[in-house]
């Protein structure tokens, strides 16, 4: 194989944590996650030929992945949301709880945006994605990405003020600093999670 030939599963394989991150950011699941994770590494490759070379990769992936959450959430509407994780993580003490109680209100901060908000938030906030590539995504101008932005940190903002941080944590507490624990929360980049 020659350095310029085309190796689709090397990248796909590069890609995944991004995925699993994303995924888990829109449903908040992890066993549902790698699913969805799986469910469109498969889609890709029966659709290979589709994928338009000159193009990036990466947003190509994520618009998959999220049509095929929004497609299990159709499908899946009167399914009650069994999720133990939340019971689970009260059994266990971490040392640095503090953080995680500022980024889970930060978290819960998202909850109070639409699902166009959020995921837009979502991918050029804690995923990196250029307005462009988001729109891309969403299937819609890179102008409304960057409105669906701004509405929704000024939401977010909005909606943290009224709440206290940790007393150690206070230098955490800013919004950045949230969002950056929102991000190693959600996953970004880590393969073992």
């Amino acid at each position: 194989m020659s350095a310029d030939d085309w190796c689709f599963a090397d990248e796909l394989e590069a890609l995944v944590p991004d995925l699993r991150a994303f995924a888990r950011s829109l449903c908040k699941q992890h066993i549902l996650a790698d699913d969805l994770v799986q469910d469109t590494c498969l889609k890709a490759w029966a659709r290979i030929d589709q994928y338009d070379r000159s193009r990036p990769l990466r947003p190509w992936l994520f618009q998959i992945l999220r049509n095929e959450f929004y497609q299990h959430k159709r499908k899946n509407w009167r399914l009650v949301d069994t999720d133990v994780e939340p019971l689970m993580s009260g059994m266990f003490v971490d040392a640095v709880q503090h953080h995680i109680a500022d980024a889970g209100i930060a978290i819960r901060a998202l909850d109070v945006l639409s699902r166009d908000q959020r995921d837009a938030f979502v991918l050029v906030v804690a995923g990196g994605f250029t307005y462009e590539e988001a729109g891309e995504i969403c299937n819609c101008a890179a102008g409304t990405i960057k409105s669906r932005v701004n509405r929704a940190r000024k939401r977010v903002m909005e909606s943290m003020e009224g709440t206290e941080a940790a007393p150690e944590a206070e230098g955490a507490s800013d919004f950045e600093g949230l969002l950056q624990e929102i991000e190693q929360l959600c996953g970004r980049g880590d393969v073992a999670a």
